[in-house]
């Protein structure tokens, strides 16, 4: 079956919404990056073939979002910023084992990161796949945050 034409998404609101969480605390903005997109764009495709959930593997951060239904960018990164309930931000040093629990919001903040690209891809038998890939790369176990 071939793959359906790479669904547009609204970048400008995604990359808002992510700089929106970074604002509240004092982080650079991040820029959007063709690259990024086009990484993420590839691995969404990929990954809706299945509608599995992994992660790449490859040299940028990422986060990855699954809904059998449709999202906006503002719901998908509000779903990773959800997990700030289990961020300590009086000591925000990115620790391994805990950071399952907050890493997508953690990958968001990350003060080293300045690039972002994103994408989203219609899966197989329903449902969407987002895919959000991130340079410099952030949870670096024993670094801080932010």
């Amino acid at each position: 079956m071939k793959q359906k034409a790479n669904p547009i998404i609204d970048q400008e609101a995604l990359l808002e919404r992510h700089n929106h969480y970074r604002a509240e605390l004092g982080v650079a903005p991040l820029q959007w990056s063709g690259e990024l997109t086009e990484y993420a764009q590839n691995w969404a495709n990929k990954l809706a073939k299945s509608c599995d959930m992994y992660h790449s593997k490859g040299k940028f951060g990422e986060n990855i979002y699954w809904t059998s239904g449709t999202a906006t960018p503002a719901e998908v990164v509000d779903f990773w910023a959800s997990e700030e309930q289990y961020f300590n931000h009086r000591n925000p040093v990115y620790k391994t084992g805990k950071g399952r629990k907050y890493g997508h919001y953690s990958q968001m903040i990350w003060r080293k990161t300045t690039h972002m690209g994103g994408a989203m891809q219609k899966c197989k038998h329903g449902g969407e796949i987002w895919v959000c890939n991130y340079n410099p790369h952030g949870n670096v176990i024993g670094e801080k945050a932010y």
